[in-house]
């Protein structure tokens, strides 16, 4: 099928683009711009990485009333682009009140939603993200799962098995499934540079701390 995959420039949806590119036609990459952009998912990194990767970004602005919002673009997706199929890197049902949120936007639409990381085991979820070799940093921690010492760390094994004492002390998601902390892949199998972020201001939160990243640029491989 011909795809485009929704991206936030975290980890899951970098793995969930590696699993789907194996299969289908990953023709776009699809990034939704909300009207207040989430501090978690830094743009100026996931513009970088719009420039690392091999097709072509789409930038799809969003505004209230937002599932209005996001099946219009769908629409779009199918209409303009000929896409038959999104992907998401959704793992689990977060709450009874929000669904499955691609699912519900997409019915009707005639666009497949395709999930490759859904209710899989998530310490796998982590060790196949290490195992094919992307670098993926803390940008978003919070209270009282994780400390702002974790921003800006990679994960890596030793990093899981920190994540796994946490889950067992505290009850932290090792995929940070109910915001935990929040991620962006600065290094992947298909991206044709890597990304650095040489230094970051660390910003306090109600809750946590956030990255700020400070003149992240490219690098070779």
């Amino acid at each position: 099928m011909r795809v485009a995959s929704l991206w936030t420039g975290g980890k899951d949806s970098s793995l969930a683009y590696l699993k789907t590119m194996k299969d289908h036609d990953v023709a776009y990459i699809v990034t939704f711009i909300w009207e207040n952009p989430s501090l978690s998912h830094p743009l100026p990194i996931i513009k970088l990485q719009s420039e690392a990767v091999k097709i072509p970004f789409l930038w799809e602005r969003l505004d209230p009333p937002y599932k209005e919002s996001y099946r219009e673009a769908i629409v779009e997706l199918k209409e303009e682009y000929g896409i038959e199929a999104v992907v998401t890197g959704d793992i689990s049902y977060v709450d009874s009140l929000h669904g499955n949120w691609i699912d519900d936007v997409c019915e009707g639409t005639g666009v497949e939603v395709i999930k490759p990381l859904w209710e899989k085991n998530r310490k796998s979820i982590i060790e196949e993200l290490i195992a094919s070799g992307f670098k993926t940093i803390f940008t978003c921690v919070k209270k009282p799962w994780l400390t702002e010492d974790w921003l800006g760390k990679t994960i890596d094994e030793q990093r899981l098995k920190m994540m796994e004492e946490l889950h067992e002390k505290n009850g932290l998601d090792l995929c940070g499934e109910f915001g935990e902390y929040h991620t962006m892949t600065v290094d992947a199998p298909f991206f044709t540079k890597a990304i650095q972020v040489p230094c970051f201001k660390k910003l306090k939160t109600e809750n946590g701390y956030i990255m700020e990243p400070i003149e992240p640029s490219l690098t070779s491989k």
